[in-house]
């Protein structure tokens, strides 16, 4: 039945923010998708409007295909036209005005459990979308019909089309909201209720809703604060890994109102369960030096407060507990306490590895439910529990009850972190029953995840040197992605277009030293020969700023297409060659992507055309010169490095005219010559395209 309410503007510009609450609307509270919505109680009859801005601050538990939380309709022509609608995704809103409508992606995700405050403006045919006051996107477009209305819905569209979370301070206003204006809407420094459509009401009530009040500080400041989860039985080491793995860490409280706080977590934890926690495990230790007392989180000396005739058990004890406000105790770390983790609120879970299509389907938030079990709850159809007799986790859609994957023996007996799942589903190629690595994490943008579910900067993934506290981020370092079907015997193609251009090889050889011998007219030369090219059909991954990082395995190179050029005036047949002498490396010159969630774990992709690879070998080799000896030894003469592409025909491959250099390093100063100038003539008109690297020699 339809209940109606009229809201009173409970934020006055004189209260403090901590004293004033605001009403807020629950919809859908238990996943349900419902036609739940507010509806404005009287018809309404505004001038039609070509600016306009409308604001919500919201709350989200699910996410669907669709959540739309706001409609403008107008029936005055006898039939019901939508002229505003307006949908809430995890990286996008999407709004239509009129005859207009347009995605705007936003710069951050949005978080489930977290207040977000999200406004659109549109005027002089630009629309801009805003979260928590800060501009995310704009877009350009006319409305083509001025909008007006009759009838305002708030909460769904429909019932397959409808938002599922909490939802306050709907506004909307005949005119555009400055920038400034909509930071302070959003920090609440500002209160101004909408002209066309003000929060206050009146509103009738239909469906699944639940009234609330709530404080502003919990609506302007919902992402900030500390969250406590609290376990039994683990040990000190155990106790530190999962919590920093839950993206927290083990407090160590030094006053009073600390230490209570922790105790009023644990006291609500009590009452949940029978088990007692009579003390539980600080966040320090001196394992590293006796009697020095490290802040495992800060790693930075600390001086605890210690109960009487504490610390006392010498090198038997390195880690402590808490008895009492500022009465530490140290203990072995291998016995088993209370822990309470503190975790800043609230970070975003990730599940890596999964293939799935959808983002909403891999994001989840970790709660602890009523019975103090630790899940993670998804931010659509998923979560992630432990079965009733707790023998493992689970993967499952809560709507249908199906199990995706399920994890025995997980580690520290959480499924954080790079763990191996059993599918009970197909998924990622993989049949049911196979296993598979999957990451679950808190790890965001720009971080890599070691196993144990710690962060660490991406930029420190795969640099030669251990970072991550188990070792992990030295594991898996694959540089090149190979596409299902790579033909190594085949060139590549600028941009993998077949239409295109030869591809261009660029060279860079660099002559050590030279020994001439005129009677012979043979010239020996030590040289190192580089090679450059694209190499559209890669990617490559796990790149670094220092290039020596980059440098591919031999065993991945003998997977790699690599050019061959012939030497062609040699005494003998020689060629370059791909062999344990050679050095390949990828040229980190492009910006990354991120990469999708098929892997489990963090990767930057960097595209191949945009990343040219480069190898490396040096040789030693004598090359037949063609002297003019009629005025010797007053004279000069010329010898020519003759190089032939071999791989292919100038047709598919040539030389890099403008990106080729030969240089000269060695002393010039021979028995019978000077080594001078070094230039370079191309003949890529030939069939198989060459290039003369030509030296300059003076009769000494």
């Amino acid at each position: 039945m339809a209940r109606m309410f009229t809201l009173e503007c409970l934020l006055l510009l004189s209260c403090l923010s901590s004293c004033c609450s605001i009403q807020v609307f629950e919809f859908q509270g238990s996943g349900v998708q419902l036609d739940s919505h507010l509806l404005h109680a009287n018809e309404l009859s505004f001038t039609p409007l070509d600016f306009l801005s409308f604001c919500v601050r919201l709350r989200f538990y699910f996410l669907w295909e669709v959540s739309g939380f706001l409609q403008v309709s107008d029936n005055s022509t006898g039939q019901m036209m939508h002229t505003i609608q307006a949908e809430v995704n995890l990286n996008y809103i999407r709004v239509t005005l009129s005859k207009l409508r347009r995605y705007h992606f936003l710069k951050q995700q949005l978080r489930a459990l977290t207040w977000h405050h999200v406004c659109v403006t549109y005027g002089d045919g630009v629309t801009i979308s805003y979260l928590d006051g800060l501009e995310q996107d704009r877009r350009q477009g006319f409305l083509g019909e001025s909008v007006t209305g009759t009838h305002i819905k708030i909460g769904s569209w429909d019932a397959y089309n409808s938002f599922s979370g909490q939802l306050s301070q709907a506004n909307i206003w005949s005119r555009v909201l400055t920038a400034d204006e909509v930071a302070a809407l959003a920090d609440c420094t500002m209160e101004e209720e909408g002209d066309i459509l003000p929060w206050k009401g009146p509103w009738t009530v239909n469906g699944d809703i639940s009234p609330s009040q709530v404080s502003l500080d919990d609506l302007c400041k919902g992402a900030s604060g500390t969250e406590y989860f609290v376990f039994n039985d683990f040990t000190a080491h155990s106790a530190f890994q999962v919590c920093q793995g839950l993206g927290g860490f083990v407090p160590t409280p030094q006053l009073p109102e600390e230490y209570n706080t922790i105790i009023r977590t644990i006291t609500e934890y009590h009452t949940k369960i029978s088990s007692l926690c009579k003390s539980f495990w600080v966040g320090i230790s001196d394992e590293k030096e006796e009697g020095v007392w490290i802040d495992i989180q800060h790693q930075s000396q600390l001086h605890p407060s210690w109960s009487v005739a504490e610390p006392d058990g010498d090198k038997l004890e390195n880690c402590a507990i808490a008895e009492g406000p500022q009465q530490f105790a140290d203990t072995r770390c291998d016995e088993l306490k209370c822990v309470v983790c503190a975790v800043p609120r609230r970070p975003v879970w990730k599940l890596l590895g999964a293939c799935e299509r959808y983002q909403r389907n891999v994001h989840f938030v970790a709660l602890q439910d009523n019975s103090s079990n630790l899940i993670f709850q998804g931010y659509s159809d998923f979560r992630i529990i432990q079965n009733e007799d707790k023998s493992e986790w689970v993967w499952k859609d809560w709507h249908t009850g199906q199990t995706m994957a399920s994890l025995s023996n997980a580690v520290n007996d959480v499924p954080i972190g790079r763990q191996t799942w059993t599918l009970t589903k197909a998924m990622c190629s993989q049949t049911g029953g196979s296993a598979r690595r999957l990451l679950l994490t808190p790890c965001g943008t720009g971080y890599f995840s070691c196993d144990d579910a710690s962060c660490i900067p991406l930029y420190q993934r795969c640099d030669l040197k251990f970072d991550c506290h188990d070792k992990s981020d030295e594991s898996g370092c694959h540089l090149v992605k190979f596409p299902p079907v790579y033909r190594p015997d085949l060139p590549p193609e600028i941009n993998n277009n077949n239409f295109s251009q030869p591809l261009p090889i660029a060279l860079y050889i660099n002559i050590e030293s030279a020994d001439v011998d005129t009677s012979s007219m043979h010239m020996h030369v030590n040289f190192n020969v580089s090679m450059t090219w694209q190499e559209s059909r890669l990617s490559f991954l796990n790149l670094n700023e220092d290039y020596t990082l980059n440098r591919v395995p031999y065993e991945t190179m003998q997977r790699v297409w690599v050019p061959v050029i012939d030497f062609t005036n040699t005494k003998g047949n020689h060629i370059t060659l791909t062999d344990h002498q050679t050095t390949m490396v990828i040229n980190m010159l492009g910006k990354p992507r991120l990469g999708d969630n098929t892997q489990p774990e963090e990767l930057e992709v960097y595209a191949g055309p945009e990343n040219p690879m480069s190898v490396r070998r040096k040789y030693s080799i004598t090359f037949q010169c063609q002297f003019n000896l009629k005025m010797y030894p007053f004279d000069e003469q010329f010898c020519n490095l003759e190089l032939t592409m071999l791989s292919a025909s100038s047709r598919l491959l040539v030389f890099d005219k403008v990106a080729t250099t030969a240089v000269f390093n060695g002393n010039p100063q021979l028995v019978e010559y000077f080594v001078g100038d070094v230039d370079i003539e191309f003949h890529n008109e030939r069939d198989f395209a060459a290039v003369f690297v030509k030296c300059l020699c003076f009769t000494s």
